[in-house]
């Protein structure tokens, strides 16, 4: 049993390091595009901050326009892309709603569960049980089980480069 949990450690570890040449690998690409165009980024993203608030600043117009129109004639349907939708808005007391619903409507209110287990931890509640669960904990550091895995019974998986860079 422990040989057989010290092969798939090994395993784990061959393929937590192939994940870190690939996220190496991305970080490098994603630098040397910084590098030769991060000039062009930076001004292409201005550009389309500045064209995101004038989109927002039309939209806002328009939509007052519309209601305006709307206030004076009563017609929902002002102009071929723009419909007045009506929506009905409730204004209310947060802690009276709690109490309806707490009383009349329990169905609507949810358990946060993270908080409530936290609490039932401390607490002796006869409708809770409590029992003991193992779960593996495993470590960040496998380096000293990296080893070449062989190929019977494993799938070997080889990192391949970008195109044009050279590998490691």
């Amino acid at each position: 049993m422990m040989n057989n949990l010290d092969e798939l450690i090994k395993k784990l570890a061959y393929y937590r390091n192939v994940e870190a040449e690939y996220k190496q690998e991305l970080d490098d690409v994603r630098a040397e595009i910084q590098e030769s165009y991060g000039h062009i980024l930076e001004r292409v993203e201005s550009l389309l901050k500045v064209a995101k608030a004038d989109v927002a600043d039309a939209e806002e117009n328009v939509r007052k326009a519309a209601l305006d129109a709307y206030g004076e004639s009563g017609e929902k349907r002002i102009h071929p892309a723009v419909v007045i939708k009506v929506f009905t808005v409730l204004n209310y007391l947060e802690t009276a709603a709690f109490a309806y619903a707490r009383e009349h409507l329990p169905t609507v209110l949810r358990l946060d569960k993270r908080k409530f287990e936290k609490a039932a931890k401390t607490i002796d509640l006869e409708f809770v049980t409590k029992s003991q669960e193992p779960r593996a904990t495993i470590s960040r550091d496998l380096s000293s089980y990296l080893v070449s895995i062989p190929q019977s019974g494993f799938l070997v998986v080889t990192p391949q480069r970008v195109v044009g860079r050279s590998s490691r």
